[in-house]
């Protein structure tokens, strides 16, 4: 069953591990808002401890760049005095070409800062990303299986692609030129000051004008992004669940149904995007009101001065070509203040996921574990899933080595929950899961789970070779151990029968392959690892009668050497287990081998009557009536 929780941030500085030779930390909750989200600087503030400060040789290279750019736009601006003074009033030829010569010398250096700064610092902004991106994948493939339970791959897929692509574009296309039109506007602005401070007070007194709207209207932006990024995931999510499912859809004749939900999504999606939209386009014409004042000011103010002789012609039109080159990074500014904060509650949403996953302890990774052969003992073992239900309450089981135990119940009982505890997909609440003695969170989680063999109802095949596939649980394995165990798992019956043999390509999730095919491939992949514990979750209930013969021959020879514990539903496929647990709402209720939970005439027997087995009891009041 499914849990649901929305996730939350750790009140702690966690570290999340070392990955790729670089170690993140996540922010306290103190710098988080009322609602939960980082603040701008904040944010700032993280990209730059976190994963900006691998890379400050290259950011300082591209900074430079870029205030050469700017500087060298403010030199054109300058450079208009001495060509109109000396070269047209005066009538200097020499004049004209050393000027011409030196607006060539600006053109050359704006072109190389140019590429150095958009290259170089794009180039930094995408390899943050690609950081990040490998910081949240690490999270989330190493940490606690409680993720899965409260998010579906939509929506962590929609993470990846949209907020990731949001945040590189806020890096690379948004925050480099920010920067850039700061410099340029500050040169351009000193100009102006350097060539007559009354005019430069005039203009740029209808600057500030403008702040007041390119906050608020980026404020705006910022909430109005965080549900576009919403509506995106909810978009993920619903074509992973209805693609994946189409052909359930179809064979209920559902698709009027399943595209009227698609329309929803996607208008739902639409309406909040073009609030943005409308939002954005606000800026320009803001700007465009603020630009038009100061040019009207500084050309009537300017062209008065001009005219009584308190200023040169030149020192006028470098004064106006400064201004002009001005308003363009100015307008930008704002623009880019918005999409800026589109990308930064993409960050937001990014590290709040970031902070948000329960990283899974593994303070004594070094501890090996003795499992061979393994006595497996769970002692008053309680846990609950996040949204607090509870799913298994004290209990305590004992299998023995090279025993077989099966857990038997009704479904929701806590016997899949119990498995999965075993590996430490998840840490229990309390009690303690011990092997040959060890606490297994008292040793390292990859030594726990070597010497664990997983086969599952629900078997997950990658789209690659049935070799890589069957491989998959020991890389290194070599062509010989690989086919034995095909063999063991009769799976060279049905491979001999395929042109490419082992080099078939199963399809996602194995779609080209039967469910017996796929079961058969998995557990070859168990007898490969050959672990000294096996953990059967349903393994055959799924299948054919035919299918679950020759899968349940295979399990057999498979568990006859390891402690084995398997979940079963059809208890036919557990009559001879060495103990049967019988499961029910979180407790152990019966325990005790088949024959001897038959005589004891209680719950499994009811089970096992209630299944029509021949080897029941016969039907009477006492057993009669009862539920799957």
């Amino acid at each position: 069953m499914v849990r649901v929780e929305p996730m939350r941030a750790p009140d702690t500085r966690v570290h999340c591990g070392t990955l790729t030779g670089f170690t993140v930390t996540t922010s306290h909750l103190s710098e988080q808002d009322a609602d939960g989200r980082y603040g701008n600087w904040m944010l700032l503030k993280r990209i730059w401890a976190e994963y900006l400060i691998h890379y400050i040789p290259t950011t300082v290279l591209g900074i430079a760049c870029l205030i050469v750019f700017a500087a060298g736009t403010a030199g054109i601006a300058k450079q208009i005095e001495p060509l109109m003074d000396e070269a047209f009033l005066e009538g200097s030829q020499a004049a004209l070409v050393k000027n011409a010569g030196i607006m060539f010398g600006i053109a050359m250096c704006l072109a190389v800062s140019s590429f150095g700064q958009q290259y170089i610092l794009r180039a930094v902004g995408q390899k943050i990303i690609t950081r990040v991106q490998m910081n949240l994948y690490d999270r989330m493939i190493n940490g606690d299986m409680r993720h899965f339970d409260s998010e579906n791959v939509g929506q962590s897929v929609s993470r990846f692609l949209v907020d990731a692509s949001m945040l590189v574009a806020a890096l690379t296309q948004t925050l480099v030129p920010l920067i850039k039109d700061s410099f340029t506007a500050v040169f351009l602005i000193a100009v102006l000051f350097w060539q007559d401070a009354t005019m430069a007070l005039i203009a740029v007194f209808v600057f500030p004008l403008a702040i007041w709207p390119m906050v608020r209207i980026g404020k705006s932006v910022r909430k109005n992004s965080k549900g576009i990024q919403e509506r995106s995931g909810d978009l993920a999510a619903f074509l992973t669940d209805t693609l994946r499912g189409v052909r359930q859809i179809k064979a209920y004749s559902r698709e009027d149904y399943e595209s009227g939900r698609a329309k929803e999504v996607l208008l739902a999606r639409q309406r909040i995007i073009l609030k943005v939209m409308r939002i954005s386009a606000m800026i320009r014409p803001a700007m465009e009101i603020v630009a038009g004042l100061a040019i009207a000011g500084a050309i009537y103010f300017g062209g008065i001065r001009v005219i009584e002789g308190e200023i040169s012609s030149g020192v006028f039109f470098s004064f106006v070509t400064a201004l002009l080159l001005s308003i363009s990074p100015i307008r930008r500014l704002g623009k880019s203040n918005a999409e800026l904060q589109n990308g930064l509650a993409a960050a937001d949403r990014l590290f709040r996921a970031i902070d948000g996953l329960v990283p899974l302890s593994d303070k004594h990774q070094d501890v090996i574990l003795n499992a061979d052969p393994a006595h497996i003992s769970l002692k008053n073992v309680s846990f609950s899933y996040p949204d607090g239900t509870v799913a298994l309450k004290n209990v305590s089981l004992d299998v023995f080595p090279g025993q077989t135990v099966a857990l038997v119940g009704s479904s929701g009982s806590g016997k899949s929950t119990i498995l999965n505890l075993i590996p430490r997909f998840y840490d229990i609440d309390s009690g303690s899961i011990e092997i040959n003695g060890q606490d297994i969170r008292s040793v390292g989680v990859q030594t726990l789970r070597a010497a664990i063999g997983f086969v599952s109802q629900d078997t997950v095949l990658f789209d690659n070779s049935i070799r890589n596939n069957i491989a998959y649980s020991k890389p290194d394995a070599t062509e010989g151990q690989i086919l034995s165990a095909a063999k063991k798992a009769n799976v060279d019956e049905f491979v001999a029968n395929l042109p490419e043999g082992y080099a078939t390509l199963t399809g996602e999730n194995g779609a080209r392959l039967s469910g017996g095919q796929r079961q058969r491939i998995a557990v070859a992949r168990a007898f490969l690892r050959s672990a000294p514990i096996l953990l059967l979750d349903e393994a055959t209930s799924a299948l054919d009668t035919e299918a679950e013969r020759v899968v349940q021959n295979a399990v057999n020879a498979l568990s006859s050497s390891c402690t084995t514990i398997t979940v079963a539903h059809r208890l036919s496929t557990v009559i001879n287990a060495d103990r049967i647990y019988v499961i029910e709402n979180g407790e152990v209720v019966e325990s005790g081998s088949h024959d001897e939970l038959v005589a004891a005439r209680g719950r499994y027997a009811r089970l096992y009557a209630s299944q029509g087995n021949e080897h029941g009891l016969e039907e009477s009041p006492q057993i009669s009536g009862v539920e799957g």
